[in-house]
């Protein structure tokens, strides 16, 4: 148990933290304010450091409340009997809106959540999308509005940075990533530590992972090999583990962790799309650097740029049928438009099989299609979109 006074110097301290910490406002912190009139459970979820923490002190500065960050080590014997004395304590001081940082570190925080939830106002934040898993969801189905929270996208990264829309700055964020901290300080050494924490201490420290390090070379492996297709047998020679099974797991978690996203072959058949193989983008282009092949393909970190600025608004698929085509953007399965990637095309032969490829699908699926390239060409009549225009108007 964690004492009262303990709590009351966390919370003292952690006040005047918020006091003085240097905030740069997020697009979606006005959706998740907007939830505060409500009395479902506000879930914030994403990536580590992708600023799920300063989106809690924005809402706190602005409204007021009793903050708690249980990664805390002051926190570190906290249990479920200690949350009577958070609402004491929130009484106290005449708050009715309490926010709990990465809460997943305290067993039973559900049903706290289920009990205080009409009485109090609950955000709570957590490093991996199974903290609404199964057994939590169960005890608070229909209770929660959720919300993911990403690094930085392009027009983020301007404001963040106090740049403006032109090819130059859009290269520095495809080099630097969106990560609040590595575009402040520029400090892309960063990146490691935020990769090898959330393998060890998000994964490895809170699944059974029997084989940590294939975990890890698994990880490396797709973030090299971002935007190109994978199958599990390829994952089992590359980490060396012998059962599907076991590569499925730790897909699962690496894709729980919001490390990176699995993207589908497009077919209107579920079983197919399952059966084919997939692809992988990473949550953020810094992480592409990790492995040495990656950091040298433009290309591919351009693709997994756009991929970023395109998952919130569409259902995203690859199209794949005699011809290839990088994404198919649908809602409910209803394809309605073609978004093809190409970072430059230098010579006849390229451009010919790019358009080919495009024409193909617009044909077959009666929807436009357009090029998406950090350079302009000619297309035969199909619109070519400058990278950094297309992504800053994703806003």
């Amino acid at each position: 148990m964690t004492s009262r006074d303990v709590l009351l110097d966390a919370i003292s301290y952690w006040d005047d933290l918020i006091s003085q910490e240097k905030v740069i406002h997020r697009n979606l912190t006005e959706k998740i304010e907007k939830t505060l009139d409500m009395e479902e459970i506000t879930v914030v979820t994403g990536v580590r450091r992708a600023g799920k923490t300063y989106i809690l002190y924005e809402l706190c500065r602005r409204h007021g409340g009793l903050y708690i960050n249980f990664e805390d080590e002051r926190l570190y014997d906290f249990d479920i009997e200690d949350f009577e004395k958070i609402t004491s304590i929130a009484e106290e001081k005449k708050t009715k809106i309490i926010y709990m940082d990465e809460v997943q570190e305290v067993r039973g925080w559900e049903r706290f959540a289920h009990r205080a939830h009409k009485k109090y106002k609950i955000f709570v934040t957590g490093s991996n999308s199974r903290l609404m898993r199964s057994e939590y969801s169960t005890a608070l189905v229909g209770r929660t509005i959720t919300f993911r929270v990403s690094p930085l996208l392009y027009p983020e990264f301007l404001r963040f940075r106090k740049l403006k829309v032109e090819r130059s700055s859009f290269e520095e964020y495809l080099r630097h990533g969106g990560f609040p901290r590595v575009v402040l300080t520029g400090n892309t050494d960063l990146i490691k530590d935020y990769f090898d924490r959330i393998i060890y201490r998000d994964i490895v420290g809170r699944e059974r992972v029997k084989y940590p390090e294939a975990l890890r070379t698994m990880a490396v492996y797709l973030l090299s090999n971002a935007g190109k297709e994978f199958s599990y047998r390829s994952l089992k020679e590359i980490t060396g583990i012998k059962h599907e099974v076991t590569v499925k797991k730790y897909l699962s978690h690496l894709e729980n962790a919001f490390l990176l996203d699995t993207v589908r072959k497009y077919s209107p058949s579920l079983k197919i799309q399952e059966s084919y193989v997939k692809k992988v983008y990473a949550s953020d282009t810094g992480f592409l650097n990790l492995g040495r092949r990656a950091s040298k393909d433009l290309g591919r970190i351009l693709e997994n740029a756009v991929y970023l600025h395109l998952r919130d608004r569409y259902d995203v698929f690859f199209g794949k049928n005699r011809r290839e085509v990088d994404f198919l953007l649908c809602e409910n399965l209803k394809p309605l438009k073609i978004v093809n990637v190409t970072y430059e095309v230098n010579d006849k032969i390229t451009l010919k099989r790019e358009i080919t490829g495009l024409k193909h699908f617009m044909n077959e699926y009666g929807v436009p299609g357009e090029f998406v390239s950090m350079y302009p060409f000619k297309a035969d009549n199909i619109p070519v979109r400058l990278a950094h225009r297309f992504c800053a108007e994703l806003n």
